[in-house]
């Protein structure tokens, strides 16, 4: 509890908030690089979704450092999704992977310049948004849940949506994706604008996503697979088993999008009760 509380204590706001940004651009960068790497080695259907990460972590940065209220969250989110594709590989095959260690530790990074008290006040605790849509402590606590889980479940719907397929699967399951991937980001900016239909959208997504959608990934793993390690063998070298546990992880970080909606589930509840 006292090195929780040291932690707590933290000060250097500005230091941190400039380290997180600056990992973040990082990872702007990277999945550039990673999507120019795959037109070069002649695999254009995965440069759409390496070009879609690279504007997700470029909305991160510059929440970060705009100090918009919801930044933080939806950083931290990236940041647990990355930490945990990257934990989980190393874990379950029994091997280091110098790759994953360090993609992990800076998303690592994001969370731990992200946390305390202190950047909370720069961020969630900011007056002004919270007079402008009246919200307590508990309204801006259920809000934080919903971004961060949202927002890591984010990489995941990405890579799900627009993935290649399988020639014959392509149409229905790509089609499930998209929907899901559009109600998912739809839905999240609508929470950040505290709208409700934006819960009911990450409902909406999560149930294409863990049901027809969950039905048709392993004909992404299986099409996709083997073009993204090949095009990306000297990132990951021999841990090839790795980065395709990597792809096959994908729905656990998906869970998170199961769980977003949930701490508005009994607000809602409440309020349609009360019309009745």
């Amino acid at each position: 509890m006292e090195w929780s509380n040291r932690l707590n204590e933290i000060g250097y706001e500005r230091a941190r908030r400039a380290v997180a940004a600056l990992t973040l651009s990082l990872f702007i960068f990277f999945f550039l690089a990673i999507a120019l790497l795959l037109a070069v080695n002649e695999q254009p259907a995965w440069v759409p979704p390496f070009l879609a990460l690279s504007v997700a972590y470029g909305v991160a940065f510059m929440g970060v450092a705009a100090e918009w209220f919801w930044g933080r969250w939806f950083a931290a989110g990236l940041g647990w999704s990355g930490l945990m594709l990257a934990i989980a590989p190393m874990v379950m095959t029994g091997s280091f992977s110098p790759f994953l260690a360090v993609y992990g530790g800076l998303h690592g990074l994001v969370i731990l310049m992200l946390g305390g008290p202190k950047m909370a006040a720069r961020y969630d605790q900011q007056q002004a948004w919270r007079e402008r849509y009246g919200m307590d402590e508990f309204g801006v606590d259920r809000l934080r849940k919903t971004v961060t889980r949202a927002s890591a479940s984010l990489p995941s719907v990405i890579l799900w949506a627009l993935a290649p397929k399988e020639p014959g699967q392509g149409m229905l399951v790509y089609g499930v994706c998209a929907a899901a991937a559009l109600l998912a980001v739809t839905g999240l900016g609508a929470v950040v604008r505290l709208r409700t239909w934006g819960v009911f959208a990450l409902a909406a997504a999560a149930t294409l996503f863990m049901g027809p959608g969950l039905a048709g990934f392993p004909h992404v793993v299986h099409a996709g697979g083997p073009a993204l390690l090949h095009a990306t063998r000297w990132l990951v070298g021999p841990t090839s088993r790795a980065a395709l546990l990597l792809l096959a992880l994908m729905p656990v970080t998906l869970s998170f999008l199961v769980i977003a909606p949930l701490p508005f589930v009994g607000p809602v509840w409440r309020f349609v009760r009360s019309r009745r």
